[in-house]
């Protein structure tokens, strides 16, 4: 059989990658056979399946697929519901026709079940009556239990798909267009009609559910509630993994990857974006975790960067011979466009004044001291920071993830670029690890830039120890510089676009 998965029609790029995650998450092949961008209508097959299905009238194998693809489905952000298609054609003729050769052999079983008819139509509308119309076209199906709108025993939908045609319409007919109905009022003709059983809903309900404007804590820079789940997905968040985003900032991703079934830990440079103003991490990142009741799986929030992070390897295991032990990372990390990007550390050496020193450290650099005391001890610390590259940054990520990360887990993060194709200057450099292999590349585009989400998979085998990307420097220092020098996309953010074709 066949299935219609029917998407929403937002973050279109997005829907290949989400399906791999969920074919992952549930363990079932999921084949797409016909998606297209412009149409919310995605076809697909699940091989796994296709032998477990008896075509023998109430067969408990049919039970039990229904429960896998639903178990499928129930994970997804980007789509509705899932169905199971009894016909598809480009008129109602078709349709009827391709009914009765498809799944004649089904009706049987949902002959005396409560059912419900409805008509969805994508890119045109139809009335009460022509919907009663279409629904009683199908009688033939032989149904007999009760009709219930509310809680049916199976639920059927019509399905038409209106797009707007390429060619001007024949004007001997204002109704058809190359001989399919046209929509004189939508301007749409129409490509296809199914017949379809539903199977299971999404999890698209999340979405209103963690809504922005409903946190107690969020900032300007706050991760869009729908995105930050689907990056979650594919980043496959679930119960049993230990996820980190290491920028996690008011912890959006946080809240997605626990809301998923994942225990999460964070770190950020600057502790007061997870603690707020003085109330703690309990009345920061922790109150979004009270909301929705998932703070028995908040770890806890911790102030560091990727170069200077407590997080390492463990010891080596019978499990894992070099001790990695993350199963995801999920971040946003910073674009440095209203300020240069910033790692902890200070351009010049200690201070030598009588009241700030710096006593010798015998496993690492020296310790600022005032009136003899560690400086970072005191009340109200606020760490220093020095100038940091945009492409070290994107390498310190990959390199963090390749050792921390578990064979099989996933890095899932944004990177932006200033929309270079469109004015047919140089391709997006997207950087790459030997430990980590590039699973998906999604765009959202904006006006003057775009961002990627990648997302990477950990490769199984021994950590590759070093690696050259883009001329940086991966054993060293950080380069000195301004802010533009440091950050490409930054420079060319706010430059003009003239300017930009004429570089």
């Amino acid at each position: 059989m066949e299935y219609l998965i029917r998407f929403v029609q937002v973050h279109e790029s997005f829907r290949r990658p989400e399906l791999e995650a969920l074919s992952k998450l549930a363990g079932v092949h999921c084949e797409v056979v016909s998606c297209i961008e412009d149409s919310p209508f995605c076809v697909v097959r699940f091989h796994d399946l296709q032998h477990a299905r008896k075509d023998d009238v109430g067969s408990g194998d049919d039970i039990d697929v229904d429960e896998r693809v639903r178990g499928f489905e129930s994970r997804a952000i980007l789509s509705k519901c899932v169905y199971e298609i009894w016909g598809i054609g480009c008129n109602y003729d078709e349709l009827h026709g391709d009914v009765s050769t498809r799944s004649r052999h089904l009706w049987a079983h949902y002959k005396h079940l409560s059912f419900k008819f409805s008509v969805d139509c994508y890119g045109s509308t139809r009335d009460v009556a022509q919907q009663k119309k279409i629904i009683d076209s199908f009688c033939y199906l032989g149904f007999e239990g009760k009709i219930r709108m509310k809680n049916p025993d199976v639920e059927f939908a019509v399905l038409e798909e209106w797009v707007t045609p390429c060619l001007q319409i024949n004007g001997d007919n204002a109704n058809e267009w190359n001989g399919a109905p046209y929509d004189p009022v939508a301007r749409t003709s129409l490509r296809r009609i199914m017949l379809v059983r539903k199977i299971g809903d999404s999890r698209r309900w999340l979405r209103e559910k963690h809504d922005l404007k409903k946190r107690p804590y969020i900032s300007t820079t706050s991760m869009d509630a729908e995105l930050a789940l689907l990056t979650a997905n594919l980043a496959l968040a679930c119960p049993g993994k230990i996820f980190l985003d290491p920028f996690v900032g008011t912890g959006g991703f946080m809240v997605a990857a626990a809301e998923l079934g994942a225990v999460v830990l964070g770190s950020d440079i600057d502790g007061r974006s997870y603690r707020g103003k003085g109330g703690g991490v309990e009345k920061g990142v922790g109150a979004n975790f009270k909301k929705y009741g998932l703070s028995h799986l908040f770890g806890d929030c911790l102030t560091s960067d990727l170069v200077n992070t407590p997080f390492r390897a463990s010891p080596p295991t019978q499990q894992s011979s070099d001790g990695r032990w993350l199963d995801g990372i999920v971040c946003d990390p910073p674009y440095g466009v209203r300020e240069g990007l910033k790692v902890l550390g200070t351009r010049k050496a200690a201070s030598t004044e009588s009241n700030s020193v710096a006593t010798e450290s015998p496993t690492g650099p020296p310790i600022h001291c005032i009136d003899g005391v560690p400086a970072y001890t005191l009340p109200g610390y606020i760490a220093p920071k020095k100038p940091y590259s945009f492409a070290r940054m994107l390498y310190d990520i990959l390199a963090f993830a390749a050792r921390t990360l578990v064979d099989g887990g996933r890095l899932a993060f944004w990177m932006p670029s200033a929309n270079e194709n469109d004015v047919a200057e140089e391709v997006t450099v997207i950087p790459m690890h030997p430990n980590l292999e590039l699973k998906h590349e999604c765009i959202q585009k904006f006006n003057k830039w775009s961002r990627r989400l990648l997302v990477y998979e950990r490769r199984p085998g021994m950590l590759v120890p070093k690696i050259d990307m883009d001329g940086v420097d991966c054993a060293g220092g950080q380069v000195d510089g301004t802010a533009d020098e440091l950050n490409p996309f930054r420079k060319r953010y706010f430059q003009p676009i003239a300017d930009r074709m004429g570089s």
